[in-house]
């Protein structure tokens, strides 16, 4: 009868304990969410990630478009002014421009045809014909690039010259007085001035080397980016992009999200824990549960933290608790499972 009586008060109690537990929801979350931000405005370069990638740290996940600055006209680098870092409207502010190129035919002849040979045809300049030039021993080439009423313009091609010197020009090569079509004085052309604006993030002429129209000199971007800003956006830990709230090509803002990362590396169990059960939970408690991915396994878990601020819902506050998650199986953000509450 004693015996009987035993068994019957420790079933009792099991019984008891049994209607005493409860069962809370609860989701496998990462904690730790890093977000990308623009360092600097720009465009971006075409880019394929999506939403739910996985992602390495140091994986490059976006890079910006520059803008280039290219050599307005052919001749030779004789300054560069900018470097990489400097802000190209300070530059152009204290030097009057990035670089400077000097023209591949530096020097022109200011002519007129009042000293021509007696000739109406002598004194008929055009626009792209060529002349030959004279003074005293020297001789060269030059190219006629306008006319206005008596005056014309001569770049000059070839010929050992200087400004000031006056030459004469010819159309016989043989300079024959009565080919001659005027006169005039040697002048030296500006010096071509590369203009720019931005934060200078390459440079790509050097003094001293000769370049053709269209050649890439400088590259930029938005004069708010800092010294020695990076054109590419890396991945600053290793996790599955939750959000990319961009698209390829776009241009972006300083300070724009960009990107999402979910850190993989530490993970946590979110339990929505009822009011009427939050007084029978506290940091350090072991709690046990279960996930939906693994219905056979019952795993155990550390109270790391209890988040005070409530979330009301059908008359009733859940409050979000955060607990320790096990190592022995594989698990990613959004696992559901249920927690025992004792």
């Amino acid at each position: 009868m004693i015996r009987t009586s035993a068994l019957l008060l420790c079933l009792l109690f099991l019984f008891s304990a049994a209607a005493l537990a409860s069962t809370s929801d609860a989701t496998i979350v990462a904690p730790e969410t890093l977000k990308l931000t623009a360092p600097c405005s720009g465009t971006l370069l075409p880019f394929d990630w999506v939403r739910g990638d996985s992602v390495s740290s140091g994986d490059i996940l976006f890079s910006y478009q520059t803008n280039p600055i290219y050599a307005p006209d052919a001749g030779k680098v004789v300054a560069v002014y900018a470097a990489p870092g400097d802000d190209a409207s300070r530059i152009q502010s204290h030097y009057g421009a990035l670089a400077v190129i000097e023209p591949v035919h530096p020097l022109y002849l200011a002519a007129s045809n009042a000293q021509a040979y007696d000739d109406d045809e002598n004194k008929y300049l055009h626009a792209g014909e060529i002349l030959y030039l004279k003074n005293g021993n020297d001789k060269g080439t030059g190219r006629v690039t306008s006319v206005s009423g008596d005056n014309y313009t001569v770049e000059i091609l070839t010929g050992p010259f200087d400004p000031g010197d006056s030459v004469r020009c010819y159309r016989d090569s043989g300079h024959s007085n009565d080919s001659e079509t005027g006169r005039g004085k040697v002048h030296r052309y500006p010096d071509i001035s590369v203009p720019g604006q931005g934060r200078i993030v390459a440079v790509h002429a050097a003094a001293g080397t000769t370049v053709q129209t269209g050649d890439l000199l400088f590259e930029t971007l938005d004069s708010l980016a800092l010294p020695g800003q990076p054109l590419s956006i890396l991945a600053g830990v290793s996790g599955v992009l939750s959000s990319v709230p961009v698209s390829s090509g776009q241009t972006v803002a300083r300070g724009q999200l960009l990107c999402e990362i979910q850190d993989l590396s530490k993970l946590e169990l979110s339990i929505e824990l009822d009011e009427m059960d939050l007084p029978s939970v506290r940091v350090g408690d072991t709690l046990s549960y279960t996930l939906d991915a693994y219905p056979s396994r019952t795993f155990t878990g550390t109270v790391l933290r209890i988040y005070p601020l409530g979330t009301p819902r059908q008359n009733a506050s859940y409050y979000d608790v955060r607990l320790s998650v096990s190592s022995e199986v594989p698990l990613y953000p959004g696992m559901n499972g249920t927690v025992t509450i004792q």
